[in-house]
Formats: structure tokens, C-alpha cells, sequence
């Protein structure tokens, strides 16, 4: 209700003075990463967001998956994006604009005169994808050297030079941590390429119902697109499996997943 959003602290901090309504936008979340120099616009990468159900929460974020840019969707929103950026004036810089395709067409959800965020966790993966260059080098190109950023590609190469995804690490226990196994499995994956996590020994761990909550995030990456999917499923059911923390066991609360996974351990004694 409009009262109790004026009564709880806010996730940064803080309260809210003031409630914005606005209409659900029902459809994918894209993203449209560029740089701009003069008013010309080079898309760096189009990504979609993995969102899907779980812990009750309707949209957890899964991950964020590059799309190919000869794609139906990017064939839309590539340009809706650089008109946007036209609208505002925006002529140079990065930019970092968050779309989501409705049925009735694009709405804009966001339109950031930075680069894209996530701490440059993607930039890795964004070289592999096209080859050798990111958002990041090629805005210090748009300031600093001209003639690079003219013989920038105007968009990422189709097909990618690789196969590679984030994968946002999702938990469906909570619990205070006193291991983590799962990490050693995770960096032994033919297609790992980095981690990043605030999860540690003596860390409280909650379900996974927003970016919040998130436990973490995985950049795979492999010039062997199975390899990739192979890589993706084992993370996914370590989750599900509870195998990537160790919880003490006063505290840890295990989802109905893993609920059912140690129903069916038979106990052999009758007491």
C-alpha cells in the first residue's frame, strides 16, 4: 500500500517521500550498451536479462546473455536506443540503456549516460565476444584518439568470437556460511573466466529474491558452445542442490527443493 511504502526504509538507505506509479512493463529486458563521439553512435554489446521465478519472487535475475546483433530484437531496439540518445542530445560518451520489448513495442526503461555497470565485471566477456575490444576502451577512444573510434565497428561481430554468458549466482537456502565448497567447482570449469562474490566464510546468506540478494556472479566463457552449456547447467545445480555454501546447521533453511532432495535419504535404524 502507498502508506507502508512511505514507512519503510529504502534499500539504499533513507525513506521515501514520494510513490511513483507506474504501468508493468510485460515482456524481455534488453540492454543497449554504446559510445557516441560527435553524435555517431557504435552499439558495443546488446545483452538480454535472465530473469525467471523463484523463492516466490517473480523476476530473480538468472543472468545476462549477449544477443546476436542481426537478431529481429536487435534490429529494433539498437535503433530505438540511439534514438534516445538523439532525443536527449546525447553526443558523446558511454551510454547504458535498458529496454524492455513489450507487445505493443519498446519501452524505455532506463537510459544511463555511463557505461554499463556490474562493477566491469562483463568487460572480459565483452572482448571475447567481439574479438579484442569493450565499452571501456573504446569510450577513452572516443575522447582520446579519433581515428580509432572511426574504424570502431558500428555494431559487435555476428557470429560472436565466442560462447559466453554471466551467470548470476542464485541461493534457495539461507543460513549463516561456514564453507564454500562450490566456489572450487566453479573455478575449475573449462569455460570459467572470473568470479565475483561478497559471500564468505561467516557471511549470513538469504534466499535469492532480487539483485540484493544475489550471491554473486560468473563470467564462462568458451569457443565451444557446449563446453558453455555444459559449465551453465553444473552451476545451476549446485544451486539447487545447496552445494555451493556450507551452512551451520542451526541456521541454515533449506527451500522445498532441497526439502524433498533429503526426503529421500532412508534411515535405516526404527526408533
Amino acid at each position: 500500500t502507498f502508506p507502508s511504502s512511505l514507512e519503510v526504509e529504502a534499500v539504499n538507505g533513507g525513506f521515501n517521500t514520494e510513490v511513483l506509479c507506474q504501468e508493468f512493463l510485460r515482456g524481455k529486458e534488453y540492454v543497449v550498451d554504446q559510445v557516441s563521439r560527435d553524435g555517431i553512435h557504435k552499439t558495443m554489446m546488446f545483452w538480454v536479462y535472465d530473469k525467471r521465478p523463484a523463492n516466490n519472487s517473480a523476476f530473480v535475475y538468472f543472468g545476462m546473455v549477449p544477443v546476436d546483433p542481426n537478431s529481429m530484437e536487435a534490429k529494433i531496439l539498437i535503433p530505438y536506443a540511439r534514438g534516445v540518445l538523439d532525443v536527449l542530445a546525447v553526443k558523446n560518451g558511454p551510454s547504458h540503456a535498458e529496454v524492455i520489448l513489450t507487445p505493443t513495442g519498446p519501452c524505455l526503461v532506463e537510459m544511463n549516460v555511463r557505461a554499463h555497470g556490474g562493477d566491469g565485471n562483463w568487460r572480459s566477456l565483452a572482448r571475447g565476444l567481439t574479438g579484442g575490444y569493450s565499452q571501456v576502451e573504446v569510450t577513452v577512444d572516443s575522447y582520446l584518439d579519433k581515428k580509432q573510434f572511426s574504424i570502431t565497428p558500428n555494431l559487435p561481430p555476428t557470429p560472436f568470437r565466442a560462447s559466453g554468458q554471466e551467470v548470476i549466482l542464485v541461493s534457495y537456502s539461507r543460513g549463516r556460511v561456514i564453507g564454500t565448497p562450490g566456489y572450487d567447482i566453479i573455478r575449475d570449469l573449462q569455460s570459467f573466466v572470473y568470479m565475483e562474490t561478497g559471500i564468505k566464510v561467516g557471511s549470513f546468506v538469504e534466499r535469492t529474491v532480487d539483485l540484493l540478494t544475489g550471491i554473486g556472479s560468473v563470467i564462462l566463457m568458451h569457443e565451444d558452445e557446449s563446453v558453455l552449456n555444459a559449465d551453465i547447467s553444473r552451476v545451476r545445480e549446485m544451486e539447487l542442490n545447496n552445494e555451493l555454501f556450507e551452512f551451520e546447521r542451526s541456521g541454515a533453511m533449506l527451500t522445498n527443493a532441497s526439502q524433498r532432495h533429503l526426503s529421500e535419504i532412508i534411515v535405516g535404524d526404527d526408533f
